[in-house]
């Protein structure tokens, strides 16, 4: 049964939407909350334009019993009807953008004494005002109820459209900003981050050109964005691993074939040699005892080959422990002794201090492996060979003298590459092979170092720097 394909989506089409969207709700939110605060501000200044011109209206109208006092009683709302009408007159001019009017009524019979100013005002005032404070009413009115005086109560109402006008233009242009802003924000995000797609678009074509792991993806300096570049950098680092990986295999292949050939080699020739002459006690134990040699040289490199491939990586069994390297050599450094008895070469141990590490036992003991291993096949038949260990205050140091031919100054650098091999040797052994190149190895990941002189002996001296503890691992 064939897989439903995968749906295929756009970052470029979906963060546009997402951020152009995500502008104008911003942009709309806050014109709306802005609007809201338009909208009550307007309201505000309405009711107290209404509240102050009835306090001014109340103040110059002459109340019947400020007439009564002043001996003039009688006098009627009608004959006072053409003041009542100029000061809303006067009222009315005072503020042309918002027209008012006022209704006198008896408040003994409730019935409206006249109407003044702009009278369409007044229209469904009777029926919808219900009580004396400012209150809004249909058509965007304030009304007011004052009792002037006993004979006359009155509803003053005033227009709030020129202000209505003015926040509906505040909300008109908010909206129009939120589409203007939104529509801004998708062909500014559609440009840029199509821009920045179009960089990885490119990327993958040129990390795609790249047809060997040794190429590096190349791009133009300055042209890219940060966040571009420092994926351009980790996929530098991705290709610079995979070298690596490449690298280790390729030792691994050709170490092989190196160092295994040659034992393997003098196995089937000497096998071959045996088989053709008449059978010999002692010429038979010879030959096996050269192929036991040999076969130890294979498992030796074998070994070596196995931490070569290890290297820099945490493998099951190669777990990071607390042991004593002192201790360590004497348990194991018989297999050294006996390579150098078949050599005729004196091997010298000695130790003192503390020895105790923190770190790789199989990679560490290698490195004293591989070091007395190396300076016994460089060391001429009858020489020495010293491996020496002390315990300082900062770590382990480690030295291994011998008084072969020494390294030259040229290739003390060199001589830790793989399969690096001697200019002088004094056995059938093949050199330097890959046992320095793992002693460097497990050295530096133990976060030590190591160096080749002159011995007093008069060959080589390998020093190292062990501390007591190993570095914790890159992340």
């Amino acid at each position: 049964m064939s897989e439903a394909p995968r749906p295929s989506w756009s970052i470029a089409e979906r963060a546009t939407v997402w951020f152009a969207g995500a502008t104008a709700l911003v942009v709309l939110t806050l014109g709306g909350y802005a609007a809201h605060e338009v909208r009550s501000s307007k309201r505000a200044q309405v009711e107290a334009l209404a509240v102050e011109k009835l306090a001014e209206l109340r103040s110059r109208f002459d109340p019947a019993e400020a007439l009564e006092s002043a001996g003039e009683s009688g006098r009627t709302f009608a004959q006072r009807a053409p003041q009542f009408e100029q000061l809303v007159t006067a009222l009315r001019a005072s503020c042309p953008q918002n027209p008012l009017a006022a209704r006198a009524i008896d408040p003994t019979t409730g019935k409206p004494l006249g109407q003044f100013g702009a009278v369409e005002l007044l229209g469904g005032v009777a029926d919808e005002l219900e009580q004396d404070s400012p209150q809004w009413l249909s058509g965007q009115r304030v009304a007011c109820v004052e009792r002037l005086s006993s004979d006359v109560l009155v509803q003053f109402v005033v227009s709030g459209r020129t202000q209505h006008r003015e926040w509906q233009r505040f909300l008109l242009v908010s909206i129009v900003l939120a589409l203007v802003s939104g529509a801004g924000a998708w062909f500014a995000g559609r440009h840029f981050v199509r821009r920045a797609c179009g960089y990885m678009a490119d990327l993958a074509r040129r990390t795609r050109a790249v047809r060997d792991s040794s190429e590096a993806v190349e791009i133009e300096a300055g042209t890219v964005p940060e966040e571009i570049e420092e994926l351009v950098r980790a996929l530098e680092g991705m290709l610079a691993r995979i070298r690596a990986e490449q690298e280790r295999t390729r030792l691994m292949t050709s170490g092989l074939a190196h160092e295994l050939g040659s034992p393997l080699q003098n196995l089937i020739g000497e096998t071959e040699v045996a088989l053709m002459s008449p059978p010999e006690v002692g010429e038979d134990r010879r030959v096996l005892q050269s192929h036991l040699e040999e076969l130890r040289d294979i498992a030796h490199a074998v070994g070596n080959l196995m931490t070569l491939v290890s290297q820099g990586r945490r493998e099951p069994g190669r777990a990071v422990e607390r042991f004593d390297l002192g201790a360590e050599v004497d348990l194991r450094i018989s297999r050294e002794r006996a390579h150098a008895q078949r050599n005729g070469i004196t091997l010298e141990v000695e130790h003192d201090g503390a020895l105790q590490l923190e770190g790789d036992r199989e990679a560490l003991w290698l490195v004293v492996s591989n070091l007395v291993a190396n300076a016994i096949d460089y060391t001429p038949r009858g020489g020495r060979v010293k491996l020496a260990l002390h315990g300082g205050p900062e770590g382990v140091e480690l030295s291994v003298d011998d008084s072969g031919p020494g390294v030259p100054e040229a290739e003390r650098e060199r001589i830790f590459e793989p399969f690096r091999r001697g200019s002088t040797r004094t056995n059938r052994r093949a050199g330097y092979g890959l046992g320095l190149s793992i002693v460097k190895g497990a050295i530096e990941a133990q976060g030590g170092t190591i160096r080749v002189e002159r011995s007093a002996l008069g060959g080589a001296r390998f020093a190292a720097k062990l501390p007591r503890s190993a570095p914790p691992p890159p992340q």
